[in-house]
């Protein structure tokens, strides 16, 4: 992946590796994505999450797409019609 320089583009990086991780863990609406799994992904694809993290899921959530769950990110029925229904 391109090493990105603005914080934004990190950030918008992050929430799309974020969603990226919804879809290839086939979460579906109303279901969470724990936390747990969710790290070890982000790591592996996209390891300058860290530096954004809190602000690609406050981002998320101010679209609709997430909403924040104790252990992870639970899956709006917004997110799921972006994610799943693209493939559709």
């Amino acid at each position: 992946m391109v090493e990105l320089h603005s914080e934004a583009d990190n950030v918008e990086n992050t929430a799309q590796c974020i969603i990226e991780a919804f879809r290839e863990m086939d979460v579906r609406e109303g279901n969470v994505l724990p936390y747990d799994q969710l790290y070890p992904y982000l790591q592996e694809h996209y390891p300058r999450y860290k530096d954004v993290q809190k602000e690609a899921e406050h981002h998320l959530t101010k679209e609709g797409i997430v909403n924040p769950a104790p252990d992870g990110l639970m899956l709006t029925q917004v997110g799921h019609k972006r994610i799943y229904d693209a493939e559709e």
